[in-house]
């Protein structure tokens, strides 16, 4: 207890706790970001062997808040794909991350989502995607890119932009994708031993952000037109982008 509180006090917890309030209010408000938007500036205070683990334990904490706020929305049919097609892509990523550099394959993905990204936010018409079978390429992808470098999300948002839903169904739907995949990740962390102490003390710490960023974003995300959502979505994902292709 006293170990705790001692931590509470350090100024790099209140730090970490913000950046982790800001991260959850943009998931919240669009579905996605809390990663990109937290992960280079928690690398300032923390070590990357305590942001990996934490932000997946903060990443699943948001994911299962905001599918118990918008479960009714989920498109539970593509998600189902997804999660099929990721499994399968998964060992696929391994055996690449084993062959070609992770520099290779985060410029691979990072130039598909700035083309993509350039090409809606440029007035394109963004491809809509109407069978729930064209899920499967892109949870493969998923897959494929959380096997080789646990970038699971970018598919999975370009693959929300194909789906003529309203920004609620398309928050939901991919918390729906993420939760459980976070779950095995979350496993995997805590199977390599990556769960340590300190971790899991600033997770309890850091948690309070994830619960008051909820109603922030929920507030945002009612006044977000659903064109503007799909602006602000392609901004974020364009973001990824970019950061993959100067990595």
């Amino acid at each position: 207890m006293d170990s705790l509180l001692a931590l509470a006090l350090q100024p790099t917890t209140v730090v970490v706790f913000g950046v982790i309030f800001v991260a959850g209010v943009v998931r919240s408000t669009i579905g996605f970001g809390d990663i990109l938007v937290s992960v280079p500036f928690l690398t300032f205070f923390l070590s990357p062997k305590m942001v990996i683990p934490l932000m997946a334990m903060v990443g699943g904490t948001n994911a299962l808040l905001l599918l118990v706020r918008e479960r009714r929305q989920v498109q539970w049919r593509p998600v189902r794909y997804l999660l099929l097609a990721s499994a399968v892509g998964v060992p696929l990523g391994v055996m690449l991350l084993t062959y070609l550099p992770e520099e290779t394959i985060n410029f691979g993905l990072g130039a598909v989502l700035v083309a993509f990204c350039t090409w809606s936010l440029a007035g394109r018409q963004s491809i809509r995607l109407e069978r729930p079978q064209w899920a499967l390429p892109f949870g493969f992808a998923a897959g494929v890119m959380g096997g080789a470098v646990t970038a699971t999300g970018p598919p999975i948002v370009a693959y929300s932009t194909t789906q003529d839903w309203d920004p609620s169904r398309r928050r939901a739907t991919m918390q729906g994708f993420f939760l459980p995949n976070g779950l095995l990740i979350l496993l995997s962390h805590c199977v390599a031993g990556l769960w340590t102490a300190e971790v899991l003390q600033t997770y309890v710490l850091v948690m309070p952000a994830c619960f008051l960023a909820l109603p922030v974003g929920g507030f945002l995300a009612q006044r977000l037109s659903k064109s503007r959502f799909e602006v602000f979505t392609f901004l974020v994902l364009l973001g990824a982008g970019v950061l993959l292709l100067v990595r």
